[in-house]
């Protein structure tokens, strides 16, 4: 294992101010400081695998802050990828786990387990095990699963509203896909007001950031490769994505995987340089969606959650806001810790659950603080960490920008949709 990176490191501490898990702990080796010296010491081949290393290792959200503060360009999110990628092979990876990996680089397979699960999640967990836990996550407050699944619920190409002014790429992701098929058909209904075709390139895949991130790299290499040869296409304005981790894996992490694996990673950076969350999208063509919008019916308070992806990854900085703010009829007030992670960290709420629980529990307290009835983020994973903790009584909601956008489209009509019943 060849880790420049580590000599980079000037032990300053910076990143222990920003890394949440370090600021729940107050443990230096819950911080990303002593995770690069341990590393360090395994490259140099003073510090032998254990363990106890593999979890020091673990115990991180992988959320990119570290990287984004470090005076030294230290890359802390390829580091502690690379080095889980050798914990995983000297100690393996636990059934469940590798389970998920399995159906996440398989397409068909993940799509005929959620056919089969969507009876055990909307019947059986829904009527009999509502009030079970997930790690500290109600069973009861998460989604059901889409049926079908939000890509077979449009053709291939949605045509706009009007005229035709470009054609987008969306890569909606298996959170839109498999649970939050509200947030794909508000997205696409923003699109085409805006008068843009919308093809939902059905072939897509996993954007794979839930698997490289735990060191899986050679089984998310197929969707990695697969995916930049489907949307890398210059006929295109854009390639938007609603999901922060999405956005994050084709804008900033592919080209890093690839490199890993000693694979040409060209086609991959001129795919980054394409890709856009689609609340940036909007704004950065917000001539377009503003005639269509009518804030008369809307009087309400929001709050919102930045993405760790998103502001991180993708170095997507306020845009959100800008975007909440200029929406009629909302009234916008930023929490104290609006882009303070939220301790989902793909598997993290279930690995250190824990941990996770103190994190979102000071976001949900600073979120009613602000008296808002609905709270915006643009990441499944977060919406999932954030409802999952909320209390059953709670008066507030999470919802995602687009749902909210789609709210105030003036026109009745919504996106053609295959002619089957959904």
């Amino acid at each position: 294992m060849e880790s420049e990176e580590v000599y980079r490191c000037g032990k300053c501490g910076i990143c222990l101010q920003v890394c949440p898990v370090y600021r729940q702990e107050v443990d230096e080796t819950a911080g990303p400081r002593a995770k690069v010296q341990l590393i360090k010491h395994y490259v140099e081949r003073d510090l032998a695998s254990s363990e106890n290393l593999n979890g020091i290792v673990s115990r991180c959200l992988m959320c990119g802050a570290c990287t984004a503060v470090c005076p030294s360009q230290v890359g802390h999110d390829t580091l502690f990828m690379r080095m889980r990628r050798n914990m995983a092979h000297e100690h393996g990876q636990e059934w469940l786990k590798r389970l998920l990996f399995h159906f996440l680089s398989h397409q068909e397979q993940l799509k005929l387990a959620a056919k089969i699960a969507v009876f055990g999640r909307n019947v059986v967990l829904d009527k009999l095990l509502k009030n079970f836990h997930l790690g500290k996550l109600r069973i009861g407050n998460l989604p059901k699963l889409n049926n079908p699944v939000f890509r077979d619920q449009y053709p291939a190409v949605v045509e706009p509203e009007g005229k035709r002014v470009g054609t987008v790429l969306y890569f909606s992701g298996c959170g839109t896909n498999f649970l939050y098929d509200n947030v794909g058909r508000a997205t696409v209904r923003v699109l085409t007001a805006m008068g843009f075709a919308v093809e939902t390139v059905p072939e897509q895949l996993c954007c794979g950031m839930a698997l490289f991130l735990r060191g899986a790299l050679e089984k998310a290499k197929a969707n990695i490769v697969e995916n930049v040869a489907l949307f890398n296409r210059s006929d295109a304005v854009a390639v938007v994505t609603d999901c922060a981790t999405c956005g994050g894996a084709l804008r900033h992490a592919y080209p890093n995987v690839l490199k890993e694996l000693n694979c040409s990673a060209t086609a991959a950076e001129e795919l980054a340089g394409r890709a856009r969350d689609i609340s940036e999208f909007v704004m950065e063509h917000w001539e377009k969606l503003e005639p269509h919008l009518d804030g008369a019916a809307q009087n309400q308070r929001v709050t919102y959650h930045s993405p760790c992806h998103l502001r991180n990854s993708q170095r997507v900085q306020n845009v959100v806001e800008k975007l909440l703010e200029r929406l009629p009829g909302v009234e916008y007030i930023r929490a104290s810790d609006f882009d303070k992670c939220c301790g989902g960290g793909g598997t993290f709420f279930y690995d250190y659950p824990d941990i996770s629980r103190k994190m979102v529990e000071e976001k949900i307290k600073n979120a009613a603080a602000t008296g808002a009835r609905r709270w915006v983020t643009g990441c499944p994973g977060c919406s999932i960490n954030l409802t999952g903790n909320l209390e059953p009584d709670s008066n507030i909601s999470v919802v995602h920008p687009m749902e909210l956008v789609g709210e105030m489209l003036t026109e009745s009509r919504p996106a053609q949709r295959k002619s089957k019943t959904v």
